[in-house]
């Protein structure tokens, strides 16, 4: 992984330059098994022949044994180099090599060689902006000066060579370097790398090898980053897609400072890539973390916020100190922890149950298992599989294929999810069913009355005058007790209805009832209960009367007209009622300001269905306060469509409880009208209050 790729030693990180560039990547591994290893540039670099196959090099640019000065000897194999210095040879400025010298030094790298290579033909390249002769066991092979190759101004001289290597199977290459004399301000120093050399069609395989591996590599991420980012901007709830988008595009910088023809030729932005790798390796793994938290956990833990913040530390430690020790102890301790905390979150939660969840947990698993196999590759442990030294491209597309899945599991379970609330609510339709087939007709008559309305303007005045004319022009006036009425129609001719009668025994009966629908036709029907009720015998029981209005409606065989009645007996000690399809009757307690809900539900008059209703009954005392009311009073809208309800009526009965009952009534109206900010109620509203004196 660029820069931090050099933790890992010469072998892991020499042998995968220009083949792998995956090596590199190994460090993710340590989000779930960090593993140590110490710096290995004193020990020889190992020369794989698969590294080497199809056109690809090597680029030995890790530290090189060092010494200021001139020697020829110092070529010599067998020389004992063992207490030179260790010295990045793109950092061989003239600085260092003036320091104690006549501004010339010798480096030395030793080799351990594939004996597959032995007797093959190897291609030796050089980049160097000074004199330079390259020895390989003691034999000079290659040799530039200043201006030999490429004489362009402020470009580095590069030439090449073909040799064989020996059967021998270790070997070293000397280099003695010597600046130019002038100094540009860029970083002076020199590139050696070895290449399999193969022919043209070879190179063009390899060539196209390398394309499908970056297209893999950067085109898969960049296709993931664009699909979740959709995704997250669907269902930004949904924060896992944008973390795992910003993963992605963690993995794509990784890549770019890895792969070689990603990054420009020149030392200088070689190592710029070299330093940008640590950042992005940060990233991606700080965003697969919270990945894993956005979708385990009902919120993310305290701890990702830590963890940020020592990215971010470790970020510019490694920009400031770029060494091996540096990166390699400080990946090892953060993925270390990122790991525990990774296991304790899992195992100690609380994890939510989605959908689909292990599959995403299985991806993770095997991106931490091939780049930890990738890890064990880099350092020699194991031979690459199959040849193939870059596993860890299997371990993204696992990730990618599982994260895929995981999606198509989570949508796939929301399907099911929303058929079953389908078939809920189409459940619940066919109960309704009825009266909303009601509420089209009552509004599609509606439309036509609007029509037809200057036609029939006299008509429906008069149809109007004739339905109030049907309810009581005066109030009954009954021993201990004090009634107040009120109304307020939706149109012209309204379906609510209320009446009194004074019962031999000095009890008042009240009825009061809603019709469905407005109009003509509701107050065809008000007009129908307003002569039943002149006739109801009310001596066998107020159930029984009801159940006689019933049968009454429905020999008239008026089709999708039903008429919603309560009766009731009020005394100044007790209250009897009987409903059929109305709203309960609310009773403030005077003694206690409770208010209470009394006898509710049933069938409407009229229809199919013949059903027995019951009578209840309860005691009244002094103060105490009887509301009957319509289903418009309760559930007429604001603004907004909340309905006023029977906490709103409620409260509005709380108020001033020695308030008369015409204050009552007007209270309630006034309340009424205040909540739906309206000209005109949505449905008719009457109200009836008893007080008891």
């Amino acid at each position: 992984m660029g820069g931090a790729g050099r933790a890992h030693g010469v072998r892991g990180a020499e042998s995968g330059w220009a083949q792998g560039r995956a090596g590199r990547l190994g460090l993710l591994a340590c989000l779930v098994a960090p593993l140590t290893a110490s710096a290995q540039e004193p020990a020889p670099a190992r020369i794989e022949a698969t590294a080497l196959g199809g056109g690809q090099s090597v680029a030995l640019v890790l530290a090189w044994r060092f010494h200021p000065g001139d020697d020829s000897s110092w070529s010599d194999p067998d020389f004992d180099d063992a207490d030179w210095t260790t010295v990045e040879p793109l950092r061989a400025d003239a600085a260092l090599l003036g320091a104690a010298g006549p501004g010339v030094g010798w480096f030395r790298r030793h080799l351990r060689i594939d004996p597959r290579l032995a007797g093959r033909p190897v291609r030796l390249d050089l980049v160097a902006d000074g004199e330079t002769r390259v020895y390989l066991d003691g034999n000079l092979v290659l040799e530039t000066r200043r201006g030999l190759v490429l004489p362009e101004a402020g470009q580095a001289a590069g030439a090449w060579v073909t040799t064989r290597l020996g059967g021998r199977e270790r070997h070293v290459l000397a280099v003695r370097y010597a600046p130019a004399a002038e100094a540009p301000s860029r970083e002076r120093g020199f590139r050696v790398a070895l290449e399999g050399h193969t022919a043209s069609a070879e190179r063009e395989a390899g060539g196209r090898r390398q394309a499908a591996l970056a297209a893999i590599s950067i085109g898969l991420p960049a296709l993931l980053v664009l699909l979740h980012l959709a995704l997250y901007a669907s269902h930004p709830k949904e924060r896992e897609n944008l973390f795992y988008s910003l993963a992605m595009l963690g993995f794509i910088g990784i890549v770019a400072c890895d792969l070689d023809f990603m990054r420009p030729t020149s030392p200088e932005w070689r190592r710029a890539a070299i330093l940008a790798a640590p950042p992005f390796i940060l990233a991606a793994s700080l965003f697969v973390f919270l990945t894993h938290q956005a979708v385990r956990l009902p919120r993310l833990a305290p701890s990702w916020r830590g963890f940020a913040v020592a990215a971010g530390a470790l970020a510019a430690l490694t920009l400031a100190v770029p060494t091996p020790a540096v990166q390699s102890w400080s990946w090892y301790l953060y993925f270390a922890a990122m790991a525990v905390e990774i296991v304790r979150l899992e195992v100690r939660g609380p994890t939510l149950p989605r959908p689909g969840v292990s599959l995403l947990l299985a991806g993770l698993i095997a991106l931490a298992a091939i780049i930890l196999l990738q890890i064990f590759i880099n350092l020699e442990l194991v031979p690459p599989v199959g040849g193939v030294r870059s596993v860890y491209v299997f371990g993204i597309l696992a990730l990618a294929v599982a994260m895929s899945l995981f999606l198509a599991h989570t949508s796939a379970a929301r399907s099911v999810q929303l058929e079953r609330r389908l078939e809920e609510v189409r459940a619940l339709s066919e109960q309704v069913l009825t009266q909303e087939r009601a509420a089209l007709e009552r509004d599609l008559e509606a439309r036509l009355l609007a029509a037809e309305h200057a036609r029939k303007t006299e008509e429906i005045e008069a149809a109007r005058s004739f339905q109030l004319s049907l309810l009581p022009r005066e109030l009954p006036r009954p021993a201990g007790l004090e009634v107040a009425a009120a109304m307020a129609t939706a149109s012209e001719v309204g379906g609510d209805y209320y009446d009194f009668r004074l019962d031999r025994d000095g009890s008042l009966v009240v009825a009061v009832g809603d019709a469905t629908g407005h109009g003509v036709a509701a107050g065809t029907m008000v007009t129908a209960a307003k002569a039943i009720f002149a006739v109801l015998d009310f001596g066998r029981g107020l159930a029984a009367a009801l159940a006689e209005c019933d049968r009454v409606l429905r020999g008239l065989q008026v089709k999708r007209l039903h008429m919603c009645l309560a009766l009731a007996r009020v005394t100044p000690r007790g209250l009897a009622i009987c409903a059929a399809a109305m709203p309960p009757v609310l009773l403030r307690r005077r003694s206690s300001g409770a208010v209470e809900e009394i006898g509710a539900g049933g069938l409407p008059l009229g229809g199919r269905l013949e059903t027995a209703r019951q009578e209840l009954a309860t005691e009244l005392a002094p103060g105490d306060v009887l509301l009957f009311a319509t289903d418009g009073l309760f559930e007429q809208p604001d603004p907004e469509g909340v309905a006023f309800g029977f906490g709103g009526v409620a409260a509005a009965l709380r108020e001033d409880p020695a308030a008369s009952a015409d204050e009552i009534a007007e209270r309630l109206m006034a309340r009424a009208a205040a909540w739906r900010r309206s000209g005109e109620p949505a449905d008719d509203v009457t109200v009836v209050v008893v007080r008891v004196r």
